[in-house]
């Protein structure tokens, strides 16, 4: 490692007296030969940041940990470089002298507590220099003609590698003879916990492409005795999309339907079962309806690549045919009534509560850690008559710790762990089976989980089993301890539940109610997922929460104040639909005025992802004034929907009158204007044609005129009606 001092001229950079002391002294280590890297992790041990990594140090023993009578020692030693680099570093391997006791001493052991061990070194080396980031491995090995390693008996024996102050802890297993031990295991096929009822078409095909995460767990478990516990979300995710599902989903579907292992369903989504039945739950809920995930392009013709059995053909050519949910959820044969509560959340009443739901011919069987049992723990375990399969939660944890390890050493390094626990379990099972479980977990690679499960068809002194062999043994009386109640997650519950039924009210304003409700129920047995915890698992449920609001208001009344210009008009509101399906509502009107009747109520089919008009009689009983009128839909079975509306009508029914009488008005004055007109132009037309009649010679040539016969002021028309008056016509005049 090479120190550099800043250049002539840098400003001096302040730093903290403890930080200039131990600056200080490690100048001294590398003075004096002592290795850097010790008192860099000392210092990231005594002063850790955020921003800057301390090295660490593993050790994994060859072949898992199994060191048999004969065998020399190998432990490969990784160390890895933090934010800083490391010089060359010097090893020391030591084992120690006497077996550890129980299982307890070697969590102690495990956990970093040497106290109490008496340790004999028996191996050298060194590390190389690694640079910032890096790692570096060294194999250290003993001879099988070491006196170290002659003459142990049957045990697992403490190791321990030093680095400087860095140490790893591990252990190594010397097999013991006699018959072998049967040992099951349940390893979970599950996806990572998610708010949707089902995984989308894209993330399956993420997931069962070669390199995924589903892909991985079928790779793991094909070959193996391991009995799967499989969530029946996912095939229903891959049987929902029909024709268009994944061709990889569909052949991974196909492979999990065709393996020979043992199975049972989880609850759907993996849903939290002790929460549930803490919550007031007599039993755990189920999906109730999976067909808002399908669509009828997808099933025009039966899908057999995907539905197990096929659906129902339809009896209309053309029609599409869905499956049933029971075809929909289906996972192969499975043993039924298999529950597998999150460690530590079982108690008593839970698996009292479980058992209820049994039969003779196909009973309840509650899986159960061992943590969780007081006093003996056998596999083949039942409280109050209930089997109740017991799993070694040591066992499980490192196995778990080993699946999510990519690292090949540290994966090692769990793996020798858990022979040290498989070990200590056969020892203390006599005649009885070990079973173990996979906890649930999703970033596991391929390699880490063959190696895992590989490492129980190896294990020395055991014999592989499977979960339903385990049940079926003689079971010994248990007693649990009080479970571990999450309070918080069980008052969520609660809420969902009452969200549901809230939605399952709303739900009846479509034709098929399922459409929502059973999408609700699939989001929410997915919202309370085992693997949910922790502040994820608050913000889970918030997040779903208000989605479901957003469902709750996704229908409503569009309205503001109305003006009636006449004493009978319709109100015109709009009915919101954000669904993407019509749904039927009845709009209800209602006044506490007298002097306004409404139609009390009206039906609407309001469509889907729209705005629809709706017109509701109303008729004023006065001439004017100002009236409240309340809107509130319901569904047709009186629900109400959305949120109530409260809206001001002013009534104008006398501009009605008003205007009918302008109207009448201007149309007599009109007539009466066009009539006066006519008169006064035919008039005007007589008088021109009559004057036009009259000879010329009435006037003198000398210019003086005739007495004007009109000079009395009368017309010709109304002088000669006189004249024939005044001078009634003689007999001549009248005579033939």
């Amino acid at each position: 490692m090479t120190v550099t001092s800043p250049p002539s001229g840098s400003p001096v950079l302040r730093r903290p007296f403890a930080r200039r002391l131990l600056a200080t002294l490690a100048a001294g280590a590398l003075a004096l030969g002592v290795s850097l890297p010790s008192a860099a992790a000392v210092a990231a041990t005594a002063s850790p940041s955020p921003s800057v990594q301390a090295a660490s140090l593993s050790a994994a023993p060859a072949a898992n940990g199994i060191l048999r009578p004969g065998d020399s020692l190998s432990v490969v030693v990784t160390l890895a470089a933090g934010s800083s680099a490391v010089a060359n570093t010097p090893l020391t391997l030591s084992i120690g002298s006497a077996a550890l006791p129980d299982d307890g001493a070697l969590d102690r052991w495990l956990g970093g507590d040497t106290a109490g061990q008496t340790m004999q070194q028996v191996a050298t080396g060194a590390a190389d220099a690694t640079a910032s980031g890096a790692q570096t491995s060294t194999t250290l090995t003993v001879a099988a003609t070491d006196p170290a390693l002659n003459g142990r008996g049957a045990g697992v024996y403490p190791v321990l590698v030093t680095a400087g102050t860095l140490t790893a802890s591990s252990v190594v297993v010397v097999p013991s003879d006699g018959a072998a031990t049967p040992i099951a295991l349940v390893v979970p096929i599950t996806a990572a916990p998610m708010t949707r009822g089902l995984l989308t078409g894209n993330e399956l095909a993420e997931l069962t492409a070669v390199d995924g995460a589903l892909s991985a767990q079928l790779d793991a478990v094909d070959g193996t005795t391991a009995t799967l516990a499989v969530d029946p979300a996912i095939p229903a995710a891959i049987r929902v999309l029909g024709s268009a599902a994944p061709p990889t989903a569909v052949a991974w579907l196909q492979r999990l339907l065709s393996l020979s292992n043992d199975r049972f369903a989880l609850q759907f989504g993996d849903s939290d079962v002790a929460s549930q039945l803490q919550a007031g739950l007599t039993a755990p809920m189920g999906p109730t309806s999976l067909q808002s995930y399908m669509s009828e392009a997808d099933f025009t013709r039966p899908a057999t690549a995907v539905s197990s059995p096929e659906p129902t053909p339809s009896t209309s050519p053309g029609q599409p045919s869905f499956p049933s949910l029971s075809a929909l959820l289906e996972i192969g044969t499975a043993t039924p009534n298999v529950f597998w509560p999150a460690t530590g959340s079982a108690g008593s009443e839970t698996v009292a509560s479980l058992g209820a739901l049994g039969t003779a011919e196909e009973p309840t069987r509650v899986l159960v850690a061992s943590t969780s049992v007081t006093g003996s723990r056998p596999a083949a375990g039942a409280v109050g008559g209930v089997s109740t399969p017991v799993y070694d939660a040591e066992v499980s944890r490192v196995l778990a710790d080993a699946a999510g390890q990519n690292d090949t050493t540290r994966r090692s390094a769990s793996l020798a762990a858990a022979q040290g626990y498989l070990a200590v379990a056969r020892a203390t099972a006599g005649d009885q089976p070990v079973l173990a479980v996979l906890d649930r977990g999703t970033d596991r690679s391929r390699v880490s989980l063959r190696a895992t499960l590989g490492l129980l068809s190896t294990a020395p002194g055991f014999t592989t089993s499977t979960l339903a062999e385990v049940a079926s043994r003689p079971a010994s009386e248990i007693s649990l301890a009080a479970p571990t109640v999450d309070s918080a997650r069980v008052a969520e519950v609660g809420d969902l539940m009452a969200d549901e039924q809230d939605v399952d009210r709303f739900a009846t304003i479509l034709d098929q109610p399922e459409l929502l409700t059973g999408r609700e129920r699939a989001e929410l047995l997915q919202v309370i997922n085992v693997s949910w915890t922790g502040d994820a698992a608050r913000k889970a449920v918030t997040d779903h929460r208000a989605g479901t609001q957003t469902t709750l208001d996704s229908v409503g009344i569009l309205s503001s104040d109305f003006r009636l210009v006449s004493s009978s008009a319709p109100l015109r509101p709009w009915v919101r639909n954000d669904l993407p399906w019509p749904v039927t509502v009845v709009l209800t009107v209602r006044t506490n005025d007298a002097r306004l009747r409404v139609q009390d109520r009206t039906t609407i089919e309001a469509q889907a992802a729209a705005n629809t008009r709706v017109e509701v009689p109303v008729e004023a009983r006065i001439a004017n004034g100002e009236v409240s009128v309340d809107l509130q839909l319901y569904s047709p079975t009186d629900q109400p929907v959305g949120t109530p509306q409260r809206v001001d009508v002013e009534v104008r029914a006398e501009w009605e009158s008003i205007g009918l009488i302008v109207i009448v008005v201007l149309v007599v004055g009109f007539l009466s204007l066009g009539v006066v007109r006519t008169v006064a132009r035919r008039r005007r037309v007589r008088a021109e044609e009559e004057s036009s009649a009259v000879p010329d010679s009435d006037t003198p040539a000398d210019g003086i005129g005739v007495k004007d016969p009109d000079a009395d002021g009368r017309g010709p028309a109304e002088a000669d009606t006189e004249d024939a008056i005044a001078s009634p016509p003689t007999e001549q005049e009248t005579r033939p």
